[in-house]
């Protein structure tokens, strides 16, 4: 499943600013994966493998922001608990899923995914902050580790727009803040996302070739984006980010018709 087509130079070069760029989104604004997957898409990847792909490109950046939000982000010790458990198991079930769902009808849930994703990063800001409006006093268990462990199942079969999905949740239920909820996130991004790799990898439908020097670039746009986000504007980042997601997913959706 995962041999590579023929790309370019050219092509090959364009993959990897994208990556760059992305890594860039993700350190300002988040969205990196609807730069990143696409890309990959439209070069020629199986949609499976393309999926996979982007998500082990990604990781590492997204190992950076949890490791940079170590410090001076103080959870308690049982929800952290909870909450990772509840992303391995759901990450898990979701790159699963994902694996059992044959590439041709996996391509063609892509567009609909990609705009899904779109429309939740798109109103991310007022569904947000609708539901800071609403910030429990206490811990909800029941309905935080049922809700985290389906978004977490979606991380593992596709993923973008994942994290406003769980700020929105853990706003609700978790009784934290806005940016407890924002760095909190990243942990169980890690966690869902490590797996989903390490089972894609297990599997052998990780492009590595490809990968590999994403995930570089990736780092070294996400480097960059973090000492941007003083000079630029993360709205302006978000901005783009956003018309190349829509622009994308509705021409994946024209050239399925």
């Amino acid at each position: 499943m995962s041999s590579l087509p023929d790309i370019s130079i050219s092509s090959f070069l364009l993959l990897l600013s994208t990556a760059f760029i992305g890594g860039i989104a993700n350190a300002l604004a988040g969205g990196g994966t609807f730069l990143v997957f696409p890309a990959l898409l439209l070069n020629g990847l199986d949609a499976i493998v393309a999926n996979a792909t982007s998500a082990a490109t990604m990781l590492p950046g997204g190992a950076a922001s949890a490791w940079v939000y170590r410090k001076g982000s103080p959870y308690d010790t049982t929800l952290l608990r909870a909450l990772m458990v509840a992303s391995i198991l759901g990450g898990i079930t979701g790159s699963v899923l994902v694996l059992l769902t044959p590439s041709a009808r996996f391509a063609k849930l892509v567009p609909y995914l990609m705009l899904s994703a779109a429309v939740v990063f798109t109103f991310s800001k007022q569904i947000a902050h609708a539901a800071s409006a609403h910030i429990s006093d206490r811990t909800k268990w029941v309905p935080l580790l049922i809700g985290h462990y389906l978004i977490s199942v979606y991380g593992g079969y596709f993923g973008a727009g994942m994290g406003v999905l769980m700020i929105v949740l853990f706003l609700l239920t978790a009784n934290l803040d806005v940016q407890q909820s924002a760095a909190l996130r990243f942990y169980c991004s890690l966690g869902i996302n490590g797996l989903a790799v390490s089972i894609f990898a297990l599997r052998g439908v990780v492009e590595w070739r490809l990968s590999i020097p994403m995930a570089v670039a990736a780092i070294t746009g996400g480097y960059l984006g973090a000492h941007l986000v003083r000079k630029m504007s993360p709205e302006t980042a978000r901005i783009a980010v956003l018309i190349f997601a829509w622009v994308v997913s509705i021409w994946l959706l024209i050239r399925q018709s």
